[in-house]
């Protein structure tokens, strides 16, 4: 339940961007490209952790985690669960923006050869590959799984963040808050050359290399993957201690 009410509130989200002010008279990757561009790409990712970044709250809650305890698999508990956190956020995100952008080409069409926006993504863009082919589902649909990349790296920080808080409601607002911290310090280390949508966003190519910049992803995600796993072992078993 908590999968299809992730999945309908960030369709909802970027359905409801469409009415600020956009024009819905183009095509789909114009008005996608603007709504992913703000607040409404931020509500996103938050939409997103509701699925099950809240999962160690109610493993603590309902004393499930004591359970792996006794039977000695913290460790493998622990790599189930950010797995689990990780692969059902990316999930939804990604099906959630295939979708959005679906009902979007009821309307409009995929996309305007003679418009800015496909020809700074065809220059400068990842994915390009697939537009310059006229793979366009399968463009917007490879487009939702990268950034639903770092929708699940937030939602994994946020579910570290439930270690500490108890209130479920922070937990779930924990990515837009870890995403703007995380987001000023790349700016600082980088003198604002890099920020995370750059990182994450298939519309830029910080390598001017598709495959380089796909690759840079997945080691980020690999890092924090490794890193979350590390530091929740060591708190669980602090917990335990206590």
């Amino acid at each position: 339940m908590k999968f299809i009410i992730s999945v309908v509130l960030a369709i909802g989200v970027l359905l409801f961007s469409t009415q600020e002010g956009i024009a819905l008279d183009t095509d789909v990757l114009y008005v996608f490209s603007i709504v992913m561009y703000g607040m409404p790409a931020m509500m996103v990712l938050v939409c997103g952790a509701i699925a099950f970044a809240d999962s160690f709250c109610e493993d603590i809650e309902h004393k499930y985690i004591m359970q792996q305890v006794i039977r000695g698999d913290i460790e493998r508990y622990v790599s189930a669960r950010i797995l689990s956190i990780f692969f059902v956020t990316m999930y939804s995100v990604t099906l959630a923006i295939f979708l959005f952008v679906c009902i979007l080409h009821f309307k409009l069409a995929w996309v305007d050869v003679s418009g800015l926006q496909y020809n700074h993504i065809i220059h400068s863009g990842r994915l390009r590959f697939f537009l310059i082919h006229k793979w366009y589902s399968m463009y917007y649909f490879l487009y939702g799984i990268q950034y639903s990349v770092l929708a699940g790296i937030l939602s994994l920080w946020a579910a570290y963040c439930s270690m500490y808080i108890s209130n479920r409601m922070l937990v779930l607002s924990a990515p837009m808050i870890i995403y703007y911290f995380m987001d000023y310090i790349l700016s600082g280390i980088s003198s604002g050359m890099l920020n995370l949508s750059m990182i994450f966003s298939p519309s830029n190519n910080i390598f001017l290399n598709d495959f380089l910049s796909v690759l840079l992803v997945i080691i980020i995600a690999a890092i924090n993957l490794f890193l979350i796993r590390k530091l929740l072992i060591k708190i669980l078993r602090r917990k335990i201690c206590e």
